[in-house]
């Protein structure tokens, strides 16, 4: 079973079939899908993350906000750099 929260159009994360201990998790923003590299995720581990990276944006940390001016793909590269992925 699949659930879409929010809106692909805009902001959304779909939530798919487990395999083992990871769960599918893709995230979209203005159409486009962001988890084109890597869409298996621990969902513990995802969810602090997910946290986590949230009150960076909020902190004011990451100004300007690294989505300013930026299409969703490098702003998804920028968050990636940042968390030191890539």
């Amino acid at each position: 079973m699949t659930v879409v929260l929010g809106d692909k159009s805009r902001s959304a994360v779909e939530v798919g079939e487990w395999e083992l201990s990871l769960r599918r998790v893709d995230l979209w923003a203005a159409g486009q899908w962001l988890t084109c590299d890597d869409n298996m995720a621990f969902i513990g581990q995802f969810r602090s993350d997910v946290v986590d990276t949230v009150a960076w944006l909020r902190s004011g940390s990451g100004s300007p906000l690294p989505f300013d001016g930026l299409s969703p793909a490098a702003t998804h590269l920028r968050l990636m750099r940042a968390a030191g992925s890539r």
